[in-house]
């Protein structure tokens, strides 16, 4: 549980969660979700350019997420924690359950407003 009063883990939280807030790299970590990688293959399989997959390796990489394994003259990358893919999953789930729900909430608004619709298309006209 986090304790408020511990602002320096809170400040590792936000470090953490701003490293998660850009949908790049969301998407390189859920492409190392299937195996670790080297920047070249995320390059191609994310169609990023090689510097922008650095970059946000980099990133991932100060915030505890991500590691790198020397092969050779190569780095390959992998997740270092795995529970941020739960923390993935979770959000994942929250934003699909707000999503349906807001469906619904459309669709249930719809039928009053098509039947709204309906009655002014089908009112008598007025004899003058």
């Amino acid at each position: 549980m986090l304790d408020p009063a511990n602002t320096e883990l809170v400040a590792r939280v936000v470090e953490r969660l701003r490293a998660l807030a850009d949908a790049s790299r969301v998407r390189i970590l859920a492409r190392l979700q299937a195996g670790p990688a080297n920047v070249s293959t995320l390059t191609t399989a994310l169609h990023m350019n090689q510097a922008s997959v650095s970059k946000h390796l980099a990133v991932l990489r100060q915030a505890g997420l991500v590691a790198a394994d020397r092969i050779g003259t190569h780095a390959v990358y992998r997740i270092a924690d795995p529970g941020v893919m739960a923390l993935c999953d979770r959000v994942c789930e929250g934003v699909l359950d707000h999503l349906h729900k807001q469906q619904q909430m459309l669709a249930a608004a719809m039928p009053a407003q098509n039947s709204a619709a309906s009655r002014r298309r089908t009112r008598p006209a007025h004899a003058d």
